[in-house]
């Protein structure tokens, strides 16, 4: 008996990588906000305020959850030489098995820049007589932002790579088994989901709010009142189960009840599985500004005067963006390359197959939304 060519390879790589949350944050009021009364006097009563108020709230979440279930089997035949007075021979080896399976992570990145703008002014200038003066500027941001990613992936790969039950039998002479060549190569790569987002701005800049020199009888108000409201929630929800059942044989491979001959030669049973799923994926872009230059303005007035300049802003953004994906890939693979005899030979009787090739590619890009 000659079995001895035993070769098997198995590669098995996995990996799981979980939530990456990234946050790049900056809210905080332009320095440039300027409420003023100037030079007023005589009856003055004057105010001037600048109330900026920022409230943000911002919740990135994970969850994943990963089974990898792998088994698998590399063989090179169950191989007998048997009953021989003279030959008989048995000779496999080559038995491959590569298992690769990548699982990326959830992922949220977030970008937050805005400080209620910048340059914001409300003044009251050289007012004076019976004033009274009002410069308010009033700022208000509140800003939340959810992003979440729920994953749930189960991938079970069952591999079995033979290269044939060989038998050589009843020989007195002759009888001869030779297979080899077993290939699996299954990959599986998922995704997963991931958000991002970028806010940039918040507020806008450069409005202003002015009365000037009025004076007499004045009551001068000059108000700038941004309010801006930003409401955004991304959330990917996915469940992918990949069920992935191959076997591999090249034969179930007798030479039976040879005197002289009988031979069984295959070998080349090659299976290929690649599934790849991505992920869900969202992506916003939100700048909840205004976009400068705004100016009124009262200018020189007085007497019997009252001037009243306002900036008034509200901007409010609501982004909602939802996927939500169910994936179920389910294979079973069988390559073969026959269940060979060479039966009852007395001289001759001969098998050769070999070749039997499975590819089996699978997609799928699952949801994405994109906003600006």
């Amino acid at each position: 008996m000659k079995g001895g060519e035993n070769m098997t390879k198995t590669k098995l790589i996995h990996a799981t990588l979980s939530g990456v949350a990234s946050l790049a944050f900056a809210l905080a009021p332009a320095m440039a906000a300027t409420a003023s009364n100037d030079t007023t006097g005589a009856g003055s009563s004057n105010d001037a305020t600048v109330i900026i108020d920022n409230d943000v709230t911002i919740l990135q979440e994970n969850n994943l959850n990963v089974s990898n279930n792998i088994n698998v089997n590399v063989n090179t035949g169950h191989n007998d030489s048997n009953k021989n007075t003279g030959d008989g021979s048995v000779d496999t080896g080559d038995a491959d098995a590569d298992v690769s399976i990548s699982n990326s992570g959830n992922s949220n990145e977030l970008s937050l820049e805005g400080n209620g703008g910048g340059d914001y002014s409300a003044s009251n200038d050289t007012t004076g007589a019976d004033s009274g003066n009002d410069a308010t500027v009033d700022i208000d941001n509140d800003v939340d932002v959810t992003q979440v990613n729920n994953a749930h992936v189960h991938n079970n790969v069952d591999v079995d790579a033979d290269t044939g039950h060989n038998d050589s039998n009843k020989n007195t002479g002759d009888g001869s088994v030779d297979t080899g060549d077993a290939d699996v190569e299954v990959v599986i790569e998922n995704d997963l989901n991931e958000n991002e987002l970028e806010i940039d701005g918040i507020g806008g800049g450069d409005p202003s709010a002015s009365n000037e020199e009025t004076g007499a009888d004045s009551d001068n108000d000059a108000t700038v009142d941004i309010d801006n409201d930003v409401d955004v929630l991304q959330e990917n929800n996915l469940r992918v189960s990949n069920d992935v059942d191959v076997e591999v044989d090249t034969g179930h491979n007798d030479s039976n009840k040879n005197t002289g001959d009988g031979e069984v030669a295959t070998g080349d049973a090659d299976v290929e599985v690649e599934i790849s799923n991505a992920g869900n994926s969202n992506d916003a872009e939100v700048d909840a500004g205004v976009d400068g230059d705004f100016e009124t303005s009262n200018e020189t007035t007085g007497a019997g005067s009252d001037n009243d300049a306002t900036v008034d802003i509200d901007n409010d953004v609501d982004v909602t963006q939802v996927n939500n994906s169910h994936v179920h890939n389910d294979g079973d693979i069988d390559a073969d390359t026959g269940h060979n005899d060479s039966n009852k030979n007395t001289g001759d009787g001969e098998v050769d197959t070999g070749d039997s090739d499975v590819e089996v590619v699978v997609e799928t890009d699952l949801n994405e939304n994109e906003l600006d």
